[in-house]
């Protein structure tokens, strides 16, 4: 009896050394989980692309190539790779208020050619058509196929048959009592309706603030805003927030080649500020996007095709901010090159919210799953 009473405690006093340890060792993993928790919410990473002084892209540079600066004080690159496998969401926003049918269809065959280049098995695309409302042509997906039935839709959307070589009515002069007349006959409907800003945010919540990867929407404009109910700054914030590059390319008609006559029925437009800058390219180029001047409708193809082959060379990095007081504030960004002669397109920055930050948070760990991957060969240059 008395030996099975101190083989009783002696298995009790195994048993609360075990419970002990396994709680420590609890402890360090939860510890250990935490800290990688805390390295991916701080980490902050930026996609990027570079042109030489000749403005070819320049996609073949090394980390020791560049450096990055939060508000001017230089942060210690952690991550760098030539991104071009990584999951790419992408959206085309058409502005559709035309009444043209010629130029519809010219939206609708450089959208459609643009998808089939960009949008590969692991993608997502999807379309969106703004004009006195945002539509939804197609929501994201990875079969180009449908989307282009779905974009292919807008080319019945046109009445005016009129074909882009005929001679437009002569333009009375403006401004003046009346409008003038476009190249339909009709006078110019200067109350158009154009909701740029919208759609970026709708394309923005909707369809991309919950994606990881590399985020981008592609802007086919005739004008620029009009009577949209979010501002420019409404803009540019949902994009920076969610880390979504611009393009905006910016549609002139005329000039064409063979004519100096404006054969669309939109007079073309674009905001400028205070200091004379277009507010689009402000908006594209603090993202780490550009504003492409399309000069003709028939240009919109070649133009999607430079941003299709952007899309392909990008470089990305990440760095742990030595500020780590999440107050909410915006943070300047700017990465530089180190030889002369290139020019870098990256956001100008990001706002410093906990619950931005823990939402990029999925897409560190996104990428820290990449440091085995043999294509991406992402590298770790240190620790926190």
């Amino acid at each position: 009896m008395r030996r099975m009473m101190e083989v009783t405690l002696l298995f009790l006093a195994f048993s609360i050394t075990n419970i002990g340890l396994s709680a420590n060792a609890l402890a360090q993993q939860t510890a250990d989980q935490d800290n990688v928790i805390k390295k991916s919410v701080d980490l902050v990473s930026v996609y990027f692309t570079v042109r030489d002084n000749k403005k070819q892209l320049a996609s073949q540079l090394g980390q020791g190539e560049f450096r990055v600066l939060e508000d001017g004080k230089e942060q210690p690159i952690r991550f760098f790779a030539h991104h071009s496998d990584v999951v790419l969401n992408v959206g085309v926003l058409l502005d559709t208020g035309t009444n043209m049918a010629w130029i519809l269809n010219e939206e609708a065959t450089a959208t459609n050619l643009f998808m089939k280049h960009v949008v590969r098995p692991t993608d997502l695309g999807f379309v969106l058509s703004y004009h006195a409302r945002v539509e939804t042509l197609q929501v994201p997906t990875s079969d180009t196929a449908l989307l282009q039935e779905k974009v292919d839709e807008i080319r019945s959307w046109g009445t005016a048959v009129g074909l882009p070589d005929q001679m437009p009515a002569p333009p009375r002069p403006f401004p003046g009592p009346t409008p003038p007349v476009g190249p339909t006959g009709q006078p110019y409907n200067q109350h158009r309706e154009a909701h740029l800003y919208d759609a970026i945010r709708v394309s923005a919540l909707r369809y991309l603030a919950q994606e990881v990867g590399r985020k981008a929407v592609v802007i086919v404009a005739l004008s620029g805003d009009s009577k949209s109910e979010s501002t420019l700054q409404d803009a540019l914030e949902v994009l920076l927030e969610n880390d979504v590059i611009a393009y905006v390319l910016q549609i002139y008609d005329p000039p064409r080649e063979r004519s100096r006559f404006d054969h669309c029925d939109v007079i073309h437009t674009y905001e400028r500020d205070e200091h004379g800058e277009e507010v689009l390219k402000k908006l594209a180029e603090a993202t780490g996007g550009r504003m492409l001047e399309v000069r003709g409708m028939d240009k919109l193809t070649t133009a999607l095709d430079e941003i299709s082959d952007e899309l392909h060379h990008q470089y990305s990095l990440g760095y742990y901010p030595e500020n780590q007081n999440w107050d909410g504030k915006f943070r300047k960004i700017q990465i530089v090159a180190q030889e002369s002669g290139y020019k870098v397109y990256a956001r100008k920055g990001y706002y410093a919210h906990a619950k931005y930050q823990a939402r990029r948070s999925r897409d560190a760990s996104q990428r820290a799953a990449a440091l085995s991957h043999p294509v991406i060969a992402f590298q770790d240059i240190g620790t926190h």
